[in-house]
This record gives structure tokens, C-alpha cells and sequence, in this order.
């Protein structure tokens, strides 16, 4: 099969340069207190972090659950994540340090050990090799065609000549490898960064007892108000006042870690309003969306030591689902969909999103199903960002920039070289807290 990963860019974690909010660093310092709004991955890192310090931290949260897009559902009676589920990149990466602290298991994902299915029947290797056999070097074209594009051009653009994109195989390579990975459509993706995002050597690995071990690991000890749904916040000379559903929260700082989404909803007020280019970045950078769609079986029907399987075709209920046999040990599918095919099925009912997949599967009823709706869900308004046409890397640093000496902003969209990662929403946390600390 050929590769079904991006490519490899080395270009180190560079979390490490922060200009301080402060000018300095003294006892009465440590008096403060900081606000962080939203205990997702970033928020944790930041007010772990800040709390370790000596600082006293509040971290409000809109919905009844700490995590944000990192969600561990039990209800199919195994860990399953929902939403982020995979260390992207071993090497260096800092929530493995964080996994190997609470004693998580890892497994690996190999992308690459794939039977693809065309009306539940497996192809031949040999026919997806012929067909997709040069899927590499047109990727590799893409990559290098992205350094001489022009801020309009879209992934779409370089694909069409180079593909035919009525080939069901070529539909489904474009479905996983472009629609799920970027979580939007090679027509929403610019071509002149695309690939640009770093990536971290080693596997991909997941987590069979959940991100919920590291996302409760990094909470123990903070006060953490659940159910504040944040509706404005101001600032000025004195401090910040954070304005939630339940009550007003005063501080001295705020870290603003809620999901690009909620940010492009404008669902939270900003007094004095946000500078022109944070607004404009908001604006024009993308928010995706990817979904999943969990079936768990009495016995598979599937090849058991293979740890993905494709589905032929465009619009598919979904593009591919990952073997939970490869990490959970039951005979458990998840399956993926991203992009505008996502967002369309979004208004299907779990009844009908559960019979499409079965149906293109020719599979057995399932015991248990669990469908996600990122999109629909008001706290986070979908999956993660990507670079769209007319942004760029100056907007990942301006929604990064903070607001004067009392307002941060942290996430993974903030993060220019690890964007749409959870190691990327960390790192994000811990260079805000940094500032504040520095």
C-alpha cells in the first residue's frame, strides 16, 4: 500500500520562546490570580502549570466535564475516545512523558495496514496498488507545487490535473489521507500550506484507557468550576472580569482556551472588543470537522489483524474505521468521516447514520452504537483548525498574541507548528502559563 501519512517536517517543538506578559517577577506576583476559560487539553496544561507555580488558578468550563475535544466515553462498557484519540509522533512529544506518569498503555497505529472494502468485499492489494501506486509522487507534486501558490489556490486546484478524481479508489485516497486528516475538502485547504504543519518522528499511537487518564491527571487538585458558560469577558487597568452563565469571576489574568469555533461563533463578548487582526484571524482561518461513528459487535466480520479498513467511494457514510480489536481487544469499529461530508450527515439521526454504515458494510447488527456531532455541539462547534484559503501562519500568531497584560489566548489553533494536535493545545497551554510566569 502506499504511505497514508503527511510528511514529515522536523522543525523542533519551539515552545519554549514566550515574551512574558510581565516585565518581571516578584513575590506580589505570585499573589495573582488567573482565570482559565475552558478545561480542555491547553486550559489543563496552563492552570497545572500556573497551580504548580504557587498561583492561584480558577478554570471555568461551559459544559458538566473536563477534556473539551478530548472525550472518553464508557457507555459501550470500554474506554472509547470521541474525540482526539491518538499521539500524533512519539518522539519528543510531551504527553507521552504525561501518559507514561499515570501509567497509560499506548498502542500502535499502523495507517498503512489497511484492507479497503467496495460493497463489503475486500479488494485485492494488488488492485489498490495499481490504482494508487503513484499516490506518493502526486503527493510529493502537491507539497512542492504549495511553495510557488498563490494565496486563492486550493488543494482541489493541484489535485485535478493530477488525479482522476471520478475513481472510487482515488475518492477514497482523497476521503482519509486529505478529508480526515485536515478534517475539511482539498477545496477548503491552501495549497500554499499545505504540509506545512510540524510533525513529530514515531508512531501514532493510541490510548486504550483514554485521553481521560491524562486529562484527569492534569486536573487533580484544581479548582475547576463546571457548568460556567462563559459570555463576556472584560479587562482593563484593574483585572478581568469573566462573566458566566452562573456567577461573574474576578482575576487579575485570563487565559482563553475555548476551540476557534466558539470563537468564530462569537458566542463569548470581549470589552474592550478584540484588536482588528485577532478578529480578522479568527475570520479567516479554518475550523473542521471530523466525526466518528462507534459500532461494537457480538464477533468481527472483518480481517482481525488488520488495524484500518476503507471504504471505496465518495460521500461514504465513512471513509475509514479503525479496528478496536488492534487496542481495545472487542470486536469494536470506529469509524471516521471529516470534512464537508461530515458536517452534511451531521443531520442524519443516529438511526440512519447507523444503518448507512452497516448497509455499505454488509455487517450484522451491532450491539451498541455512538455517533458524534462535533459540529452541532455549542462548546466547541467543531473538530480542529486548518489553514483555509487566504490564511496563513500570521493568523495561528495573531490569534496567539495576547491582549495587553491581562488576556492570553492558548489552544491548539494558537499553535503555528502543532495546530489540530492535542500535544500542540498542550504546548499551547504551557507557553501562556509561561508568560504569565516569565
Amino acid at each position: 500500500m502506499p504511505p497514508l501519512t503527511r510528511r514529515v517536517f522536523t522543525l523542533g517543538l519551539g515552545a519554549a520562546a514566550a515574551t512574558p506578559l510581565l516585565a518581571g517577577c516578584d513575590d506580589d506576583h505570585y499573589q495573582e490570580h488567573v482565570i482559565v476559560v475552558g478545561a480542555g487539553m491547553a486550559g489543563l496544561s496552563a492552570a497545572r502549570r500556573l497551580a504548580d507555580a504557587g498561583v492561584a488558578v480558577t478554570v471555568v468550563e461551559a459544559r458538566n466535564r473536563i477534556g473539551g475535544r478530548t472525550w472518553t466515553d464508557t457507555s459501550l462498557g470500554i474506554p472509547i475516545d470521541l474525540g482526539a484519540a491518538w499521539f500524533h509522533g512519539t518522539e519528543g512529544n510531551p504527553l507521552v512523558g504525561l501518559a507514561d506518569e499515570v501509567g497509560a498503555k499506548t498502542v500502535k497505529t499502523d495507517f498503512e495496514n489497511v484492507v479497503v472494502l467496495a460493497d463489503g468485499t475486500s479488494l485485492a492489494p494488488a488492485d489498490v496498488d495499481a490504482a494508487l501506486g503513484d499516490w506518493p509522487k502526486i503527493m510529493d507534486e502537491i507539497y512542492d507545487a504549495a511553495a510557488d501558490a498563490g494565496p486563492d489556490e486550493t488543494v482541489a486546484d493541484a489535485l485535478a490535473p493530477r488525479v482522476d478524481l471520478d475513481d472510487p479508489l482515488v475518492q477514497w485516497c482523497v476521503a482519509s489521507t486529505i478529508s480526515a486528516e485536515y478534517a475539511a475538502d482539498p477545496d477548503e485547504l491552501a495549497l500554499r500550506w499545505f504540509g506545512s504543519e510540524g510533525q513529530l518522528d514515531g508512531p501514532d499511537v493510541i490510548l486504550p484507557g483514554g485521553y481521560g487518564q491524562l486529562v484527569n491527571q492534569l486536573a487533580q487538585g484544581l479548582t475547576v468550576k463546571l457548568g460556567h458558560a462563559v459570555t463576556r469577558i472584560e479587562h482593563d487597568d484593574s483585572g478581568v472580569r469573566v462573566r458566566t452563565s452562573q456567577a461573574v469571576i474576578t482575576g487579575d489574568r485570563a487565559i482563553v482556551t475555548v476551540p476557534l469555533g466558539v470563537l468564530k461563533a462569537d458566542t463569548i463578548a470581549f470589552d474592550p472588543p478584540l484588536p482588528e487582526p485577532k478578529r480578522r484571524a479568527i475570520e479567516r482561518l479554518g475550523f473542521g470537522l471530523l466525526d466518528k461513528v462507534v459500532l461494537r459487535f457480538d464477533e468481527p466480520f472483518w480481517p482481525t489483524d488488520r488495524d484500518m479498513v476503507g471504504i471505496v467511494g465518495r460521500d461514504q457514510p465513512v471513509s475509514d474505521l479503525v479496528n478496536g480489536l488492534r487496542f481495545a481487544g472487542v470486536p469494536l469499529l470506529v469509524g471516521l468521516r471529516g470534512g464537508s461530508n461530515a458536517r452534511a450527515r451531521e443531520l442524519h439521526s443516529d438511526q440512519q447514520t447507523v444503518s448507512d454504515v452497516i448497509a455499505t458494510l454488509r455487517a450484522p447488527e451491532p450491539t451498541g452504537t455512538l455517533v458524534t456531532r462535533w459540529a452541532a455541539d455549542p462548546y466547541a462547534r467543531g473538530s480542529y483548525s486548518f489553514l483555509a484559503v487566504g490564511s496563513s501562519p500570521d493568523d495561528q500568531r495573531a490569534l496567539a498574541e495576547p491582549v495587553g497584560d491581562r488576556l492570553a489566548f492558548a489552544g491548539e489553533a494558537t499553535h503555528e507548528e502543532f495546530s489540530a494536535t492535542v500535544h500542540g493545545a498542550y504546548l499551547s497551554g504551557l507557553r501562556e502559563a509561561d508568560r504569565i510566569l516569565g
